[in-house]
């Protein structure tokens, strides 16, 4: 296993969300300075003027897919699927973009691995599966259409766990507290689970359409889990091992 470094000096005050946004800074550590040349591709992709990141469906000819991703959310959903064993869950697959982040961290390691996603829109997992085809990486990504709840308590239930989750399938309180409440039964020992939109001046209790920040401060278990570090806009979280030391 790999050093991990830690950035809890990163995590924000509830009163300055958003205000600072923390370069992307590696948990894991890896010789040279890029991970591998699909790393560097993220690393290099254009941006617009919100700093989004500009992926096209092809190479030359294909659309900016669509999505909101800033370039420290790509860098650290590679990484972490990258360095990840066994699947990954993705709550919230929209158009593809992370799906097809991940899926290339995949398809760069271990590819019998598969990532599990979803959204609530029908519509939505047929534009990320044809998005994640264009690439070559459908065979990577089971995607259906139903609520992030349910996947997750279908896995809990099933006592199914994963190193790796992204959480990006709303931006409201109630839907990620109760995602998180189940996290300790789906997260393994020394996994890794990443909220976007965590550190986002819009999270606040005042505020029903945003509250995630809120929601992972109640509804994730501090006995279970400890933050590791925020990068951009996005939280990340480790589930505690009792076997290793950090």
């Amino acid at each position: 296993m790999s050093a991990l470094h830690r950035h809890a000096h990163t995590l924000p005050a509830a009163d300055a969300l958003g205000q600072v946004l923390h370069p992307y800074q590696p948990t894991h550590t890896w010789a040279g300075e890029h991970l591998d040349r699909q790393w560097r591709a993220l690393a290099e992709l254009p941006l617009n003027d919100e700093q989004l990141i500009q992926m096209k469906t092809r190479r030359w000819f294909g659309k900016v897919m669509r999505g909101w991703l800033r370039r420290e959310d790509a860098l650290k959903l590679y990484e972490l699927a990258w360095h990840a064993r066994g699947d990954i869950l993705e709550l919230g697959c929209y158009h593809g973009l992370s799906t097809s982040i991940l899926a290339r961290a995949v398809h760069a390691t271990d590819r019998t691995r598969r990532i599990h996603t979803c959204d609530l829109r029908a519509d939505r997992v047929k534009h990320t599966l044809r998005n994640v085809a264009r690439f070559g990486l459908g065979r990577y990504v089971h995607a259906e259409a139903l609520d992030a709840i349910e996947l997750t308590r279908r896995f809990a239930d099933a006592g199914r766990q994963v190193e790796f989750a992204f959480v990006d399938h709303s931006h409201a309180y109630e839907p990620v507290l109760q995602v998180c409440r189940l996290l300790d039964r789906v997260i393994a020992p020394g996994g890794f689970v990443y909220f976007h939109d965590f550190n986002d001046a819009r999270n606040h209790r005042e505020n029903p359409d945003y509250g995630v920040f809120q929601a992972v401060m109640d509804g994730l278990s501090p006995e279970a889990f400890e933050f590791w570090g925020t990068y951009g806009c996005a939280g990340l979280y480790r589930r505690r091992d009792d076997r290793l030391k950090t």
